[in-house]
């Protein structure tokens, strides 16, 4: 499989409505099954950081439904950690040219638990490749502890921790942290993750970069 990696202006690129979809598993993911009190409309989860300049990578059955996403935003304009959570920070927040927020990271939770690691495993090789192939050089987030450990440290990519674990005003234990990006940690990912082939695509078949492939 392939990990459509979708913006406003891409997204006719890509049979169907993929931005749409991501919305649609957002909802069931984080509204229906985690109660979350934020903005939806016609079983589409958004918020203010759903605009031109954010990258969705979409995980597509082949009905044409997300079965999984994640998303980046840059850092040069305002950004969730900075507007939301800068309290869970130590010192400076690291933004800027080259540093983007990762966020929104949803798998299925319906799909068998085998299928539900493949997708994640393939959205976070994707990151990485788009990353580098877009001249990113770290991925700043928040999560919860164990989303931490189960979707990156397991798959061979070791977060900066930024600060200690606390509770945000809802009540959930989450840390922040900064992933750096960089060619060693694809092939560490790669390695740990076995998926040696290039998994972003740009849409109608174009890849990212050929050379992130090996």
């Amino acid at each position: 499989m392939t990990i459509q990696c979708v913006t406003l202006e891409t997204s006719n690129r890509f049979q169907g409505n993929p931005i749409a979809e991501q919305h649609r598993l957002r909802y069931r993911a984080i509204i229906q099954r985690q109660d979350w009190d934020i903005p939806q409309i016609n079983e589409m989860e958004y918020d203010q950081y759903d605009n031109p300049a954010t990258t969705y990578f979409i995980w597509m059955d082949q009905m044409g439904k997300a079965r999984g996403v994640a998303r980046f935003n840059p850092t040069d304009r305002p950004f969730m950690i900075k507007d939301h959570f800068e309290e869970l920070v130590q010192g400076d927040i690291p933004q800027g040219k080259g540093i983007v927020e990762g966020s929104r990271f949803c798998i299925d939770k319906t799909l068998p638990t085998r299928q539900r690691q493949q997708i994640s495993q393939e959205l976070v090789v994707a990151s990485l490749e788009y990353a580098i192939s877009t001249g990113i050089h770290a991925i700043i987030g928040i999560m919860y502890p164990v989303y931490w450990k189960n979707l990156f440290i397991n798959n061979g990519w070791n977060p900066v921790w930024l600060g200690n674990i606390e509770r945000t005003p809802d009540g959930k234990r989450s840390r922040v942290a900064i992933l750096p990006v960089n060619a060693n940690t694809l092939s560490k990912v790669r390695k740990t993750t076995k998926l040696h082939h290039q998994i972003s695509s740009y849409g109608s078949g174009q890849l990212v970069n050929q050379n992130i492939a090996a």
